[in-house]
């Protein structure tokens, strides 16, 4: 009767420790992971650290009041060093890998125009701030900018 009680005890104190590790396992915060694409290293890099400042700022904001839906908005930033190639590199992982659903940038129209495609295919929303050229406005029912066409500029 005693190498029973002492069984059953075991078995017991396992399954309360297992219960107790399975609680006190920590849970990931859930996260709204975006992307960015920006000039982070050479010509041009000084408009991507500007912008990467402004997203910065706005995500801290963001996050601080309590996220979205109650979710922390984190970013993925990419380099595309102001240039298509780079650039479409960044896109197809932000994409493949790192499945996001939405991607603020680039800076330079001939890279939002490079990615904009990719963007299109992959029903993933690409937000410029910056890129002017008039073709953007065309490239896509996921393309958006909210900086006028150049065709604007005088």
């Amino acid at each position: 009767m005693i190498k029973r009680f002492s069984q059953f005890t075991a078995v017991f104190l396992l399954i309360l420790l297992t219960i107790n590790w399975w609680g006190c396992a920590k849970k990931e915060p859930e996260y709204i992971t975006i992307g960015s694409i920006l000039p982070l290293t050479g010509e041009g890099s000084q408009y991507g650290d500007a912008c990467k400042k402004g997203i910065d700022l706005a995500i801290e904001e963001i996050n601080q009041t309590g996220g979205i839906n109650g979710k922390k908005i984190r970013v993925i930033y990419e380099d595309d060093q102001l240039k298509a190639g780079p650039g479409t590199q960044a896109m197809n992982k932000l994409v493949s890998v790192d499945k996001v659903k939405v991607v603020l940038g680039a800076v330079a129209s001939s890279v939002t125009l490079a990615i904009a495609p990719i963007a299109n295919q992959n029903k993933v929303v690409l937000f410029s701030s910056v890129s002017t050229s008039h073709d953007v406005t065309d490239a896509g029912d996921y393309i958006f900018r909210n900086v006028a066409s150049d065709i604007y500029d005088g």
